[in-house]
């Protein structure tokens, strides 16, 4: 018997059980049959000598579930891809309205220090722009430091009024940030 007729005869033999033995790993008989084919064509290119049936069908059901296996990995490393695109995306389109968001009430916070009354106005902006200290405020324009804690308590007292509940809990998070550092 020559090459062609052992290899078909293996074929024929054995193409159905690996096609279902595949199908269990896959999950699908249309990626299963795909796969055994490849198996046997890739013993058919590298003419692949079978000693006899039980070789054939070790040697089949290794390569077969080799195969599989490659192919249920391929899988969940494509779901795995799509799912960490799908985060990111997810993650930077929240990060970016989030971003929106906090510039708009950083503004809203600006706009009502600008209202302040000057004196009250300049020790805001030196204490949330410049992170000063109150002594340091004080001694810069040559006021008590009472005068100083007077005027931002005020200004804190306008602005609470001013301010949505929303935006004055993010003005005391911002001095509460400015102050630590």
């Amino acid at each position: 018997m020559n090459k062609e007729n052992v290899f078909k005869q293996v074929f024929d033999l054995l193409f159905a059980p690996l096609c279902f033995y595949a199908q269990k790993i896959v999950g699908s008989v249309a990626e299963a049959e795909d796969l055994v084919e490849d198996v046997f064509l890739q013993c058919w290119q590298r003419s692949q000598v079978f000693e006899d049936t039980e070789h054939a069908r070790f040697f089949l059901y290794r390569a077969v579930r080799n195969a599989a296996l490659n192919v249920v990995k391929a899988k969940l490393r494509l779901e795995q891809k799509h799912h960490l695109a799908g985060m990111l995306q997810e993650k930077n389109e929240q990060s970016h309205l989030e971003s929106i968001i906090h510039t708009e009430l950083i503004s809203e916070i600006y706009n009502e220090i600008a209202t302040l009354p000057k004196q009250q106005r300049k020790v805001m902006l030196m204490s949330l722009e410049e992170g000063k200290k109150l002594q340091d405020i004080a001694d810069e324009l040559n006021l008590s430091l009472q005068t100083v804690k007077n005027c931002k308590s005020r200004a804190m007292a306008r602005l609470r009024i001013q301010l949505s509940k929303e935006n004055w809990v993010l003005l005391l998070a911002l001095i509460e940030l400015i102050l630590s550092d």
